[in-house]
């Protein structure tokens, strides 16, 4: 091979590595153009993206929903059914309970919240729950029919939660069952033998 066939195959080695990096180089950029942004997003898209671009956006944890609201003339007794409907947490039947306006239905409504935030543990309500049971408290109580061992056990659940109120909730009970033991059914003295 003379010097011109050398020359000729090395030009010929040259040109095809030219044209296969740009093969390459246009490969690239044809399969990057869908991920470019488009003109009108290259304008909030600011000139140096950091590395870590490129990854997929942290997730953003969703609000809690606002306890819901409703307007003042609403029955307090249907507030307290759609929100047991809906899932209230405990903490908020015992806030939409004392939030009832004073209405004839508002014991009633507040007892249903009450009575569900106690039974899922919250001493609060378990304390309120116990006022509507309890024979010797003169608080409103709706139409919830007095029972004296019904109430003693909220209160020990209450007191039991940390309630301090409980315990005198439990004295007065307790004197008021001493008052009426003679006047009253057998449960009456059974639950005064069981406390002692």
């Amino acid at each position: 091979m003379d010097k011109y066939g050398q020359n000729r195959r090395w030009v010929l080695i040259g040109s095809l590595t030219v044209l296969i990096i740009a093969v390459f180089v246009g490969g690239y950029v044809f399969l990057k153009r869908d991920r470019l942004p488009s003109p009108a997003q290259r304008k909030t898209v600011p000139a140096r993206l950091p590395r870590m671009a490129n990854l997929p956006p942290k997730a953003i944890p969703k609000p809690e929903p606002p306890a819901p609201s409703y307007p003042p003339d609403a029955p307090v007794l249907e507030q307290a059914r759609k929100a047991l409907r809906e899932g209230i947490d405990p903490s908020s039947a015992v806030a939409l309970a004392k939030s009832f306006p004073d209405r004839p239905e508002s014991p009633d409504a507040a007892f249903l919240l009450f009575e569900y935030a106690a039974e899922q543990g919250n001493a609060e309500a378990a304390l309120a729950a116990g006022k509507f049971y309890d024979p010797a408290y003169k608080g409103p109580s709706g139409t919830i029919r007095k029972n004296p061992e019904t109430a003693y056990e909220w209160y020990r659940e209450a007191l039991k939660g940390g309630v301090e109120e409980a315990r005198d909730r439990l004295a007065e009970l307790r004197q008021w069952l001493e008052e009426h033991r003679a006047q009253e059914s057998g449960n009456v003295r059974d639950l005064l033998n069981r406390w002692q």
